[in-house]
């Protein structure tokens, strides 16, 4: 049977998912979204109090608290920010009884800051990807023919021959000659 880390099922969509929950917050924004479904499914149903609300009470005490104590400790370091209004939301809701509102801004929150490392990770893997690509060797032009160098020791003023298939090592002028180049790893276009 599959699961969600065998890399033999592994699609964008599951490598996705797997980033998302691999954070700390990817898992309270899952575990969030979990207990306002049993919350809504438990206040529907008729369930008596406390319950439909116990699971509310829980997350934003697991999810909210640590948001909270982070923005007091922003506060005292005079360091406020978008986080200051969702703390202080937080706190308020649960002040006025308001679990269900609490909860849904942790909620967004945490999924935020799970998106924005999921995709700081998707970011940097890209251009590790990028890097790895990059050529080491140059074909330097000299007077006994081509010369293959570091294609960091490529200088100004060089002829450089880039042959069919091959990727560019630096970046310079075509003074001859003619063909295409695949600059979507550049650019990021398809």
């Amino acid at each position: 049977m599959a699961t969600l880390d065998d890399p033999r099922t592994d699609s964008p969509a599951r490598a996705r998912l797997r980033a998302f929950l691999s954070s700390a917050q990817g898992r309270v924004a899952a575990a969030t979204l979990a207990a306002i479904l049993i919350h809504l499914v438990l206040a529907t149903s008729g369930a008596s109090d406390p319950w439909p609300d116990l699971p509310l009470y829980l997350v934003v005490a697991i999810g909210g608290l640590p948001l909270v104590w982070q923005v007091a400790r922003g506060i005292v370091r005079r360091e406020a920010g978008t986080d200051l209004l969702a703390g202080m939301s937080i706190v308020t809701a649960g002040a006025l009884g308001e679990w269900l509102v609490a909860a849904i801004i942790v909620l967004m929150l945490a999924g935020g800051e799970a998106l924005e490392e999921a995709a700081s990770a998707r970011a940097s893997e890209v251009l590790d990807a990028l890097a790895k690509r990059a050529p080491a060797l140059a074909h330097r032009m000299t007077a006994d023919g081509l010369a293959d160098i570091p294609a960091a020791d490529v200088e100004i003023g060089d002829l450089v021959v880039v042959l069919p298939h091959e990727i560019c090592p630096v970046d310079g002028e075509v003074i001859d000659g003619h063909g295409t180049m695949d600059e979507s790893y550049l650019t990021g276009e398809p």
